[in-house]
């Protein structure tokens, strides 16, 4: 994670603990970052069990703001309970009653049904779900910043949070007729090369793949070949192609985080 990425975080955190009980929101935005870091990775099931996760710790936030103790742990069911906080006092407000379990609980709806929507004869819906989700946690993420800063002497800030997660997120990763694109700027070929490798992971790509799809990433053939000496080490090579070792998919995971918002 970039100290951008860190730095917003913490404001977030302060700002949300204003209303809420630090341990939620703690694991609230733990599960945020995981499942925004799983959806630009290009995994589609973590996204949606991240975003789960997510969902039951607002829920539990949200609960204890409304003055109820929270159940034991296997007796805590989270679509029962925001289904419950419509029934709290209109003193309450609308926000923490109706406008933010909702979204939570399509969320959490999803994120339940996983897998059990699977056509083997059809669209796999992970990849659809994946990014529905991740924009309904930047929403509740976002109300819950809005809530929380209301009375604010200086809502800027918040304002600005709000407005940053309303922003699209992007897969590092995407497959277009067949053809593999890292989308990271200012990538050295060796990094690209080393990304194709982990994207495409477990598929094995053969050398002349990789140097072609490098290629395509504006690099020289001089280069392309260069990248495949570097990254040749970390991988598996047999007649079907290459395939990253841990070693390499280590490497892989470093240069993702480094280049995470």
């Amino acid at each position: 994670m970039s100290g951008k990425s860190i730095n917003s975080e913490q404001k977030i955190k302060a700002i949300l603990e204003q209303k809420f009980e630090k341990i939620h929101i703690e694991a609230a935005l733990r599960h945020f970052v995981a499942a925004k870091g799983k959806y630009q990775e290009g995994d589609c099931e973590g996204p949606i069990l991240k975003s789960g996760k997510f969902v039951e710790a607002v829920t539990k936030a949200l609960l204890q703001f409304c003055g109820k103790t929270l159940p034991r742990l296997r007796q805590f069911h989270a679509g029962t309970s925001l289904r419950d906080l419509e029934r709290e006092p209109a003193s309450i407000d609308e926000a923490i009653r109706i406008v933010i379990p909702k979204c939570c609980l399509f969320i959490y709806e999803v994120a339940s049904n996983r897998g059990t929507r699977h056509d083997p004869d059809g669209v796999d819906p992970n990849e659809i779900d994946a990014g529905v989700v991740d924009v309904s946690i930047s929403w509740v993420l976002g109300e819950l910043i809005r809530f929380s800063s209301k009375r604010d002497k200086n809502p800027t800030e918040a304002q600005e949070l709000v407005e940053a997660l309303a922003g699209k997120t992007y897969p590092f990763f995407e497959e277009i007729d067949g053809k593999f694109y890292v989308n990271i700027k200012r990538l050295s070929a060796g990094k690209t090369a080393l990304l194709i490798l982990y994207g495409r992971y477990p598929r094995r790509t053969e050398e002349n793949l990789l140097r072609e799809l490098v290629e395509k990433h504006g690099f020289s053939r001089k280069n392309a070949k260069m990248a495949f000496t570097r990254v040749k080490n970390l991988c598996d090579i047999n007649v079907n192609g290459m395939k990253l070792r841990g070693l390499g998919r280590q490497k892989a995971e470093q240069v993702l985080s480094d280049n995470k918002n």
